[in-house]
């Protein structure tokens, strides 16, 4: 399994960081990634609220929420996608730093295909998902920023 970790210090309190992250259909507002989002179950918010985003690819990836403690913490896992992926989960950690909140994520993955996933991970996966993760975080600390009032 791989594992990926990124973290941004964004000027902004926790609640105010939280609401971006736990609204499902934000993502489309700083992930350059998502054209469109939708909501997959009755809940919108919480643990096993779903949602599917089509992406500027043509991929497309179902994500359901599996940790939630507000505001702290929200993990999302990937139920199911087009991309070559057999396992994708993240948990994201909000914590205050003075008058910013510091960011933190850890996402654990693996590839399809064996030995031939692991190498198209060492090749090309690994570096266009933590290019792809870093671009969310750097979007996200700018959208939330300039939100602010």
């Amino acid at each position: 399994m791989m594992t990926l970790k990124h973290e941004v210090s964004i000027a902004a309190d926790v609640e105010t960081v939280w609401r971006t992250l736990s609204d499902l259909l934000a993502v489309k507002q700083h992930n350059p990634s998502v054209v469109s989002v939708r909501i997959l179950t009755d809940k919108t918010t919480g643990i096993g609220a779903a949602r599917r985003c089509e992406m500027r690819t043509k991929d497309w990836v179902e994500e359901k929420v599996w940790a939630f403690d507000p505001p702290h913490v929200i993990g999302l896992e990937v139920a199911a996608s087009s991309w070559p992926v057999a396992f994708m989960k993240w948990r994201t950690e909000l914590r205050p730093d003075g008058r910013n909140t510091l960011v933190k994520q850890e996402m654990n993955y693996k590839l399809k295909f064996g030995v031939l996933g692991l190498l198209l991970d060492k090749l090309v996966m690994r570096r266009k998902l933590d290019a792809s993760i870093q671009e969310v975080f750097e979007r996200l600390k700018l959208h939330v920023e300039n939100a602010r009032p």
